[in-house]
């Protein structure tokens, strides 16, 4: 008997995130970037027990001095 083939649809999103960031709490501007794209696709998978998979990527990083 052959496999049941799901049919999937991929969907993309641009979402700009502003983080207040206190470079004093030991973290680097990139680790607290990596930790909230850990959090994000971490409520991805959580958001619906359809999504099967979650592709995230960090575009830029940009800070005020």
């Amino acid at each position: 008997m052959d496999p049941v083939v799901v049919p999937k649809v991929t969907v993309s999103f641009a979402v700009d995130l502003e983080v207040e960031y206190d470079p004093f709490e030991g973290r680097t501007i990139t680790q607290v970037t990596a930790a909230l794209q850990d959090e994000l696709d971490q409520l991805l998978f959580e958001a619906s027990p359809d999504v099967v998979g979650v592709f995230t990527s960090i575009t830029s990083i940009a800070h005020d001095e």
